[in-house]
């Protein structure tokens, strides 16, 4: 993809350019992400998705760098995109495959933590990007003659922790990955203004030294 080749390049110059220790880490994640908060507009309040959210399913890819060692703490920087669906809907009763969406691209820093068990790596980061997403937005658009909900562009935000166990000296299993922040729509939409956001993922890295 363009954005994800435009992504390598600037990491792979900022690495050639760093002459201390350093790390390039490549990553794939399957997660599942709760949007809460969301206003049913079903004329008798029975959504498909119950309580005011739904909860989204997919693939998210990413690439981070660390390049700043404090103490037992390396600082970085992570940019990662990811796309989810699901097939219920907090703002309506109908349902079907893939009614919810949400496309979203999010940067931030990033620190990773020396323990007395080499193998078990923590880290935490904080993230912000856009989102575009019709999980809260009611408006129906045709599309191909089929009625599809208008999608909405929101700023999220997002506060990441979890840990990689390394299984190869080039190959970490993310075992856990657990997420908490907000969305905060921008721009014209009709649906819910501000929406919740909780997830929980695991995948796998795989990362090498950078000199």
């Amino acid at each position: 993809m363009t954005f994800g080749k435009w992504i390598a390049v600037v990491l792979l110059g900022l690495a050639s350019s760093i002459t201390a220790r350093a790390q390039l880490g490549v990553y794939g994640i399957y997660s599942a992400t709760e949007f809460s908060g969301i206003q049913c507009y079903d004329p008798q309040g029975q959504c498909s998705s119950a309580g005011g959210k739904v909860s989204p399913t997919g693939g998210w890819g990413g690439i981070y760098y660390d390049f700043r060692t404090f103490g037992p703490v390396r600082l970085g920087i992570d940019v990662r995109g990811g796309t989810e669906h699901a097939n219920k809907s907090a703002v309506s009763a109908a349902g079907g495959q893939n009614i919810t969406t949400s496309h979203a691209v999010l940067g931030g820093v990033r620190g990773s933590f020396h323990t007395p068990i080499r193998w078990v790596k923590p880290y935490a980061q904080v993230s912000f990007g856009w989102n575009r997403t019709d999980a809260s937005d009611p408006t129906l658009t045709e599309v191909n003659g089929l009625f599809e909900h208008t999608n909405d562009n929101f700023l999220q935000y997002e506060v990441f922790g979890g840990a990689d166990l390394q299984i190869a000296s080039f190959l970490d299993f993310r075992a856990l990955e657990l997420g908490i922040g907000n969305m905060n729509r921008f721009g014209s939409g009709t649906g819910t203004a501000s929406v919740g956001v909780r997830s929980i993922g695991a995948g796998v890295v795989v990362h090498f030294p950078v000199r």
